[in-house]
């Protein structure tokens, strides 16, 4: 699992530390209460996962039957209204792979969920196959700023829905991540407005029939929840997903309540309000609780054999589609030369984000040494990227990514060293390498590097260019340079503007590729890196 999912949320987290939490405990009027449940970012994680943090045991977390059991037995103690919700993403991984996605629509039905809002992975293998999916969903699907009209889709979401939970009317939208046209393959699917121009929208539809409450469920990320929250008045909460963030605390902006509930299944999010006389809601008398799901909660039988079912049909690995090369991934292949499987996945990030240049360490690319033409399976494409490293946005001067490009070539040979996409470089080996070293916590350089001896940069008419060290260019990398300095890349969060996660990690966006053209084959080596003289 990645580093930020490791289960920080454990009872300090809890603001009810049993599944009693309920408006009654409260002292509050229990017939005009709500629970509203939630996840978000499932990605296909229907059985349990390991989670270790640190030097702390593994711990068992998450999975479908044990969300169940909390959602039934929570239904089963409270009486006042349950809703159910997930905020996307949901419809990933190798249940999905394998059976098209109706595998977790109906484990979502079995486990109770109410509402399903998409999110952008929802769309990796197009909206067909999601159409397929959601057939047999007796939950309600919402896609507000959709436009779906002309595409698969076309009647099986909701721009908007009102449910009556005795006199209460509770109104619901949803909204996807701007980045939607980029990150997965909609397809016919586009949206239909601007974040906050449709979400105004909707709250103002809501509110001409008489809602009494407005519930955005949101796959934007918590950065835009909170703007949504400044900007838009009427919205009373957010449910949001996108960002895998674990609130530990409810968060308040504008009175509209903010919830998420981080990802793939290890915590659920519970939410009590409470309305007045006027059927308006009460934010100050609030219940919030991420409750862990950990081992000791007992499964749900029923949703255990309905997965038990879907299990037994699962082979070990998925076949996606084929390719007609070899795919060589050894030390020396990613590390000392260009290698044709970067080379493909850094062109296929080139297409998708439309940016200028494209930076990937060698050592993100991992898995076995050589895979052998033929099938391409869902488990190859998962040790390829074993870090499951997010794919990062930004823009950045060119005179840094000289620099970058000079540490790279002072990485030859190790796992720094960068496979590239949309640029031509030569590097000259026996000049002077670039060094640098840290002070005071911050890294700076040493001694200048002087191994790059040409950049050139493609154009849109796929000419080249000479860099220029005045301009900004857009770029895409990964969370481990980007965010975290790996292997001492420091430039990228120091001087990098407008940073951006696209949430799409590498295989992801190898698999959306296969999903689409049934073939995946490395392109033969282009001479966009020249190293001379070359490594042995």
């Amino acid at each position: 699992m990645r580093p930020h999912i490791f289960f920080f949320v454990l009872a300090t987290t809890l603001i009810c530390s049993s599944l009693q939490c309920t408006a009654a405990t409260l002292g509050r009027d229990d017939s005009r209460t709500v629970t509203f449940l939630a996840t978000a970012d499932l990605q296909g994680q229907l059985e349990p996962s390991s989670s270790k943090n640190g030097t702390h045991p593994s711990k068992v977390v998450g999975g479908i039957s044990r969300i169940a059991s909390l959602i039934k037995q929570i239904k089963a103690e409270s009486s006042h209204p349950v809703v159910v919700l997930t905020a996307g993403d949901d419809l990933m991984g190798r249940y999905f792979n394998h059976f098209a996605g109706k595998a977790i629509t109906k484990l979502l039905d079995t486990a109770g969920y109410n509402i399903f809002a998409l999110g952008n992975h929802e769309f990796d293998s197009g909206p067909g196959i999601l159409s397929e999916a959601l057939e047999e969903a007796h939950f309600s699907i919402l896609c507000s700023d959709l436009n779906i009209k002309n595409s698969a889709l076309a009647g099986t979401c909701k721009q908007s829905l009102i449910k009556q939970y005795g006199d209460i009317r509770i109104g619901y939208f949803s909204l996807m991540t701007p980045e939607f046209p980029y990150v997965t393959n909609g397809g016919d699917v586009s949206l239909n407005g601007s974040t906050f121009q449709v979400a105004q929208k909707m709250v103002t539809t809501l509110k001409q029939q008489n809602v009494d409450i407005v519930v955005a469920v949101t796959h934007i990320g918590i950065d835009l929840d909170r703007k949504l929250a400044a900007t838009t008045k009427g919205i009373d909460i957010i449910i949001g997903g996108h960002s895998h963030d674990y609130l530990k605390q409810l968060e308040t902006i504008n009175n509209t309540l903010i919830v998420n509930g981080g990802e793939k299944g290890t915590a659920l999010v519970r939410l009590d309000v409470s309305l007045d006389s006027t059927k308006k809601l009460l934010p100050d008398t609030a219940s919030y609780s991420l409750i862990p799901i950990l081992e000791s909660i007992p499964e749900d039988t029923i949703t255990a054999k309905q997965l038990k079912y879907f299990t037994d049909q699962l082979p070990k690995t998925v076949v996606l589609g084929s390719t007609d090369k070899e795919w060589h991934l050894n030390k020396h292949s990613l590390r000392s030369k260009e290698s044709a499987v970067a080379d493909m996945v850094n062109d296929l990030i080139l297409d998708k984000f439309k940016v200028d240049l494209v930076l990937n360490n060698g050592g993100a690319f991992r898995g076995k040494p050589t895979y052998p033409a033929g099938p391409v399976t869902d488990t190859m494409l998962h040790e390829i990227d074993g870090f499951e490293n997010d794919i990062y946005l930004l823009k950045i001067k060119g005179q840094y990514l000289l620099e970058i490009l000079e540490h790279s070539a002072a990485s030859l040979g190790e796992g720094g060293f960068l496979q590239i996409g949309g640029a031509k470089i030569k590097i000259q080996t026996d000049n002077q390498k670039q060094k640098i070293q840290e002070e005071k916590k911050q890294w700076r350089i040493s001694q200048l590097g002087k191994q790059i001896v040409n950049v050139q940069i493609r154009n849109d008419d796929g000419s080249y260019s000479a860099l220029d060290s005045e301009k900004e260019y857009s770029v895409a990398t990964n969370a481990f340079l980007a965010q975290n300095e790996g292997n001492k890349y420091f430039w990228f969060k120091k001087y990098g503007n407008n940073q951006t996660n696209t949430y799409t990690t590498l295989s992801s966006l190898m698999i959306m590729a296969i999903h689409k053209n049934k073939v995946l084959n490395p392109p033969d080596l282009d001479g966009r890196i020249i190293i001379h003289p070359a490594l042995p």
